[in-house]
């Protein structure tokens, strides 16, 4: 997501898979992803497909980010 920063502001929505653990080495989790793009104007407006493992941990998600409109950062 880095190497579109510079037209992050061209898109209203954002759609976008997350960990909550480790699934490939050097990755980004979720709170991770959430804060980067709160710090760039979205906010997050929905969770889906919420994936869970043998055990009942949360493993990934997809996230619907929008962009803010309440002039909130």
């Amino acid at each position: 997501m880095e190497g579109c920063e510079g037209v992050l502001d061209r898109f209203d929505w954002v759609y976008v898979e997350c960990s909550f653990m480790e699934l490939y080495a050097g990755q980004a989790f979720a709170d991770a992803v959430i804060a980067w793009l709160r710090e760039r104007g979205l906010r997050l407006a929905g969770v889906y497909h919420m994936a869970y493992d043998g055990d009942g941990r949360a493993v990934q998600a997809d996230f619907l980010f929008a962009h803010r409109t309440d002039g909130a950062g």
